[in-house]
């Protein structure tokens, strides 16, 4: 039951880190600065998408033991989140190098799949939340 418990407060602890995760990059931006220093700015971004990884890590490992209870479309929803997170974090990752050649496809690629990632996460929480 304590597991449970610890495992339900990870994912909704998670959840609350998405909403500041992609809020972030829109407050620290300023459109005069180069981009080598928006990169660098970007810190709290980037360790906040790793705390909301090891969350969801911590959620998955800890709840496994009530699928059951669960709604079958809503998991399916949950592992499309997950994998699309771990694609956001590899073009998260090459989006930090500052000589990263066409940044701006990669930027775009990483919007779209962070809006893939929320839809699927809302699906989750819609049917399993």
């Amino acid at each position: 039951m304590l597991a449970y418990f610890v495992g339900s407060m990870a994912g909704r602890l998670a959840t609350v880190l998405c909403a500041i995760l992609i809020a972030l990059p829109y407050g620290l931006r300023r459109r005069r600065a180069g981009s080598s220093f928006y990169v660098r700015r970007l810190w709290p971004h980037f360790w906040t998408g790793y705390a909301v990884a090891a969350l969801t890590v911590v959620h998955a490992g800890l709840v496994m033991g009530a699928m059951g209870r669960a709604n079958g479309f809503g998991i399916w929803a949950s592992t499309v989140a997950f994998f699309l997170m771990v694609l956001e974090i590899v073009v998260g990752l090459s989006l930090r190098e500052e000589q990263t050649l066409a940044r701006k496809a990669l930027r775009r690629l990483h919007f779209w799949v962070m809006t893939g990632f929320v839809a699927s996460l809302g699906v989750h929480l819609l049917l399993n939340g």
